[in-house]
C-alpha cells in the first residue's frame, strides 16, 4: 500500500481509538461510576465489539491487501463508529455494511490462499453483519454480544493458525476444528447461550481452547525470549480464560443467570481478546502503521494486572460483591493506559534512536 496512505491509516485508528474510549465510559456508566456517558450506556457493547474491534480488524485486513481502495471498508467502520453517538440506526446499517466488505475481503484471500486460515476468517467475518442484523432487528445488544464475541473469538483463531504456519495442523486435526466451528456457530445460530441450554456452546468452546492450546506455536516460542516469550504467555493466558468461559456457561447459563451473562463476556472480552490484542499489537502494530515497536520487560506488568482484573470480574460474579466489580471495572482502565504508554514509550525511543542514527552521534 502506498506511503502517503499513512495519516488515512492514523485517522481511521484514531477514530477507533476514540470508539473504545467512549465504550469504555459507557461501560463504567452501567456501573454507576461515570455519569457524564449515562446516554451512551446501552451502546457500551456496540462502541468496543463494533466500533472499535470491527474497525481495527477491517484495517488489519485492508491493508493486508494492498489495495488502496480496500480502505473503504474500515473508513465505513470508522464512520459507523463516529455516527452512533447520535444516530444508532445509521451506524447499524454502515456497520452491516462493512461487515459484508470485511466477509468479501475474507473470501477474496480464501479464493487466493486456499487454506485452513482463509477459511476461518470467512466464517468469522460472517459472524459480524449477522450480530449486528440482530442488533437492528431485536434493539437488544446481549443476544447480538455472544455473535460479537464469536466473530472476535474466530478471527483471533484464524490469525492463531495463520501465525502458527511452522506447526500445521495434521488433516485429522483440521476436521477436527472444523466440526468443532460447526458446533460453536450452530450453538449461536440457535440462540445459546440465551435460549435454553448452554452446553453445545461450552462444549465447542472448551474444545476450541484445547485445539488451540495443542496446536499453537506459543507452546514454542514461550521458551524463548522477548516479545517471543511475552507473546506466548500472554496467549496461553488467553485460552485459559476461554476454557473458565466454558466453564461458567456450564456452572452459570446466561439464560437463568445475569451473573453467568457477565462471566462469560468479561472472561471472554477482556480475559481472552484483550490477552490476544497485547500479545498481537507489537507484531501487527509495524505492519499497519509502519512504526517500529519493540519489546519492553515492563510489558508484562499490564498484562499480569489484565488477568488480575479479569479475576475480579469473574469473582464479583461468583460472589455477588459489587465492589469486586467496579475495582475490576477501574483496575481495566488503568491496565489498558498503561499498556498504550508503555507501547509509546517503545516507539519513541525507537524514533529517538534512528534520529540519532541519522546524524551520526
Amino acid at each position: 500500500m502506498q506511503r502517503d496512505t499513512r495519516p488515512l491509516l492514523a485517522l481511521l485508528a484514531l477514530i477507533a481509538v476514540i470508539g473504545l474510549v467512549a465504550g469504555l465510559s459507557a461501560g463504567m456508566a452501567r456501573l454507576g461510576q461515570f455519569e457524564p456517558a449515562a446516554s451512551l450506556a446501552d451502546r457500551h457493547a456496540v462502541f468496543v465489539l463494533c466500533g472499535f474491534f470491527g474497525t481495527l480488524i477491517c484495517l488489519e485486513r485492508a491493508v493486508a491487501t494492498g489495495w488502496l481502495a480496500a480502505l473503504a471498508i474500515p473508513a465505513a467502520s470508522a464512520a459507523a463508529g463516529a455516527l452512533l453517538w447520535f444516530d444508532p440506526l445509521a451506524a447499524g446499517l454502515l456497520f452491516v455494511l462493512a461487515g459484508i466488505g470485511l466477509a468479501g475481503l475474507a473470501v477474496q484471500a480464501a479464493l487466493v490462499i486456499r487454506s485452513l486460515f482463509a477459511i476461518v476468517l470467512v466464517v468469522g467475518a460472517v459472524l459480524w453483519p449477522m450480530g449486528t442484523l440482530w442488533w437492528l432487528v431485536e434493539g437488544d445488544t446481549t443476544a447480538a454480544g455472544y455473535i460479537w464475541l464469536g466473530f472476535l473469538i474466530l478471527t483471533i483463531t484464524a490469525e492463531r493458525i495463520e501465525l502458527s504456519r511452522l506447526r500445521a495442523p495434521s488433516p485429522a486435526s483440521q476436521a477436527a476444528l472444523a466440526a468443532i466451528l460447526f458446533v460453536f456457530c450452530l450453538s449461536l445460530l440457535g440462540g445459546e447461550p440465551l435460549a435454553g441450554s448452554s452446553w453445545l456452546l461450552a462444549l465447542s468452546l472448551f474444545a476450541l481452547a484445547v485445539w488451540l492450546l495443542a496446536n499453537d506455536i506459543a507452546l514454542i516460542t514461550i521458551q524463548g525470549r522477548g516479545l517471543a516469550r511475552f507473546s506466548a504467555i500472554a496467549l496461553l493466558g488467553g485460552y485459559g480464560w476461554m476454557i473458565v468461559a466454558a466453564a461458567g456457561l456450564l456452572l452459570l447459563p446466561p439464560s437463568v443467570s445475569s451473573a453467568g451473562h457477565d462471566l462469560y463476556v468479561h472472561a471472554i472480552g477482556l480475559g481472552f481478546v484483550l490477552s490476544m490484542v497485547f500479545a498481537h499489537a507489537p507484531i501487527i502494530l509495524p505492519s499497519v502503521t509502519g512504526v517500529d515497536v519493540r519489546y519492553s520487560a515492563p510489558l508484562y506488568i499490564p498484562l499480569l494486572l489484565l488477568h488480575v482484573a479479569t479475576a475480579l470480574r469473574a469473582a464479583s460474579d461468583l460472589t455477588s460483591i459489587p465492589d469486586l466489580r467496579s475495582a475490576s471495572a477501574w483496575l481495566t482502565l488503568f491496565t489498558l493506559a498503561l499498556y498504550v504508554l508503555l507501547i509509546a514509550r517503545t516507539i519513541r525511543r525507537r524514533a529517538k534512536h534512528k534520529a540519532a542514527a541519522g546524524t551520526g552521534r
